[in-house]
């Protein structure tokens, strides 16, 4: 039986879970959950914004409680570090702290590195074209995955 291009998709999605490890030196002293943090903390940062725990929560896509036991992990850690927010001083903003800039780097250069060996071969245009459509397809399922949906 042949799949239909929505089973190819489905399998295809699980076999990428591998995308969401650790480089093995790291996967027994480090959480996945800090990796995602620290991650977020990062984008926001390069784009000129301040992470607050709410953003955690919006990115991860779990509820503010489980936000902050997170953030509360990654800080114990020493990944992260709370400071007063300069624009709300009842709230705080997260920012990296060595140990979490070496954290981020390093998960960062070890997903590129999965993700230029897997495409080892492929032309600069079909990657560009892929990271076009991979990137509108992840941006329609975070819409997707916050509004009630029927399933299949």
């Amino acid at each position: 039986m042949t799949e239909s291009p929505w089973e190819t998709i489905d399998a295809a999605l699980i076999r990428m879970r591998r995308l969401l490890e650790l480089p093995a030196h790291l996967t027994s002293t480090v959480d996945l959950s800090a990796m995602l943090v620290t991650d977020t903390v990062a984008r926001l940062r390069d784009n000129g914004e301040r992470a607050r725990i709410a953003d955690i929560a919006a990115n991860l896509t779990v509820k503010p409680s489980t936000a902050s036991r997170l953030v509360a992990s990654t800080e114990a850690a020493g990944f992260i570090r709370r400071t007063p927010s300069p624009d709300d001083p009842r709230s705080v903003t997260l920012d990296l702290t060595p140990a979490g800039e070496e954290l981020n780097a390093t998960a960062k250069g070890f997903r590129i590195g999965f993700l230029r060996h897997a495409v080892e071969g492929w032309d600069d245009q079909t990657v560009t074209d892929f990271a076009t459509l991979l990137d509108q397809f992840s941006r329609a399922t975070a819409t997707t995955l916050s509004a009630p949906f029927g399933g299949s």
